[in-house]
């Protein structure tokens, strides 16, 4: 994805998720998986851009979470929840710890590199 730690040009990241879901011949469309640094921050754009069928690949931003890997995911599924409804991510974390923490350590913007 454009605003993990991968780099990749938008251009192409949009590319790619239209040529992963065309239908081509007897094979059927694919799932998108965004990944490469994604934190919760980024779950807003992510889903505005790719859509709500999609998977989201995570390994930093979960096992990363000061709180551990419980609230990490916790925090993915609350900033997606809040997307889902409608509801900002930053609006939706000060009423979500797990959330809260995570924009804190990570924020919404591009990943240099989760440590």
């Amino acid at each position: 994805a454009p605003y993990g730690k991968a780099e990749i040009l938008d251009e192409r990241y949009e590319q790619n998720l239209k040529a992963l879901r065309y239908p081509f011949q007897h094979i059927l469309p694919t799932l998108p998986m965004p990944s490469g640094g994604i934190t919760q921050g980024m779950v807003e754009k992510t889903m505005k851009e790719a859509g709500t069928d999609i998977l989201i690949g995570s390994g930093g931003g979960i096992h990363s979470h000061p709180d551990g890997p419980i609230s990490g995911a916790k925090a993915f599924r609350q900033a997606i929840h809040a997307v889902m409804q409608g509801i900002s991510v930053k609006e939706y974390a000060k009423e979500h710890k797990e959330l809260g923490v995570a924009l804190g350590v990570w924020g919404t913007g591009k990943t240099a590199l989760i440590e």
